[in-house]
Parts: structure tokens; sequence; C-alpha cells
């Protein structure tokens, strides 16, 4: 492979990886993690470092990030080796090629407004629309709205739902509203916002989009009021 080649080629491995942390930053947003939370975890993933203990319990805890995260790191250790293979080439063809400085200049122009364009938040936005988009009629709601069982007590159980789809029939309405505890037969202990962590709920609150609730009742109502969302 000729040096011009490798620094196209190096090039374009940077740029694949930049695109592809984006990519698995909104899938692991759709399984219930925070932005900041979700792209720490991409980037982990194809580093395959960063993790401690208490992190790593966020993709342990769930079947669809633990699935990701073995993608990612299978991906991140492809691009491991393809770079350092590509830059040695680089340094050995360095000395023997010609080096045409033209490919050279044009690749750099080429770099930064890749890197131009991904600044823009107007431009990551529509494509994290356009990825989100794509990945739920892809897996058919498999990251709508992630539960994760806590405790079960014979028929009951408490879980924790990511929400991340807003069901039809409670979106904009409250607690009161939807009469929620007797039409679904299920109570909610504690929903969690941003920082804000409610944990004496009241009938005038509502459940919105990325809230963590934390529910009791029987699994065939939480899963079919918030697993059927989309």
């Amino acid at each position: 492979m000729s040096f011009n080649v490798s620094l196209i080629s190096f090039f374009v491995l940077i740029i694949a990886y930049f695109i592809l942390v984006e990519i698995f930053t909104v899938l692991f947003r759709l399984t219930g993690l925070r932005e900041d939370k979700a792209r720490f975890q991409a980037v982990s993933c194809m580093t395959n470092s960063g993790f401690t203990t208490r992190e790593s319990e966020l993709i342990l805890n769930s079947a669809a990030r633990r699935n990701l995260a073995r993608v990612m790191m299978l991906f991140g250790y492809l691009f491991a080796v393809s770079g350092v293979s590509l830059l040695v080439n680089l340094f050995i063809r360095s000395s023997g090629d010609q080096i045409n400085w033209m490919t050279i200049l044009y690749s750099l122009v080429f770099l930064v407004v890749i890197l131009v364009i991904t600044r823009s938040k107007w431009i990551i936005r529509k494509f994290d629309e356009l990825v989100e988009r794509l990945a739920k009629n892809k897996t058919k709601g498999a990251f709508c709205n992630n539960v994760r069982i806590l405790e079960m007590f014979h028929d009951k159980l408490i879980a924790e739902v990511f929400v991340t789809c807003i069901p039809p029939e409670i979106r904009d309405k409250t607690l009161l509203e939807m009469n929620f505890r007797h039409t679904y037969k299920l109570n909610v202990l504690l929903i969690k916002r941003g920082n804000i962590i409610m944990d004496h709920v009241i009938s005038s609150d509502e459940i919105k989009q990325g809230d963590r609730v934390l529910i009791y009742g029987s699994k065939n109502n939480i899963m079919e009021l918030f697993k059927d969302s989309i």
C-alpha cells in the first residue's frame, strides 16, 4: 500500500470512528441512558477502557446494552488494529515512496471540514434523529422503554422503567387525570427526572420522556403499558 493510499485510509478510519461513536451513543440513549452517560459508554467500549465498577453496572444490567457493548468492543479492536497497521505503513512508506503533498493537503482539508461539521449541533441533532428513527424501525421497539426488574414478590415486582417512548394514553396527562393506579393497576413509587428525584409522587405529577420511573405492580401490566408504546 502506497503512502498516499495509507494516508487517505487513515483519515477515513478517523472519520468512521467518530460516526460510529455517534451512532452507538444514540443506540445507548435509546436503552434509557442519559446523553452524557451514553456517550461515555460508547467511547469506553470503542477504546476498551474507561469503565468503573459503577458505570459498568449500567451495561451489565441490560441485555440490549450488553449486546451493543459487545459489538462496539469488536469494532474498537478492529479500529485499533487497523489504525496501528496504517500508522506503521505510513512510517515505512514515508522514507521510500514519493510523497504527493497535494494528496496530504486535500486530506487535511477534508478532515478539517468533517471535524467542523461534527461540531455543528444542528447537523448532529439531525443525524441523531435519523439514526434513532432507523433504529426504532429496524428493531421494532426493542429499544423502547427499557424495563429493569429490581425485586420480585410472588406475582408482583418492582421495576425501573427508562421512559424513552411515551405511551399515547398517558402522554401529557397527570396521574390523577388518567386514574393511573386503578386504570393500569400500577403504583408509581418514584420518578427521577434528570438530577431531580421525586420520591413523593403526587396525583398532579406526569410521566415524561426521559424519566426513570420506579413502579410496583404485575409484570404483565408494566410490560403491556410501557413496551407496546411505539
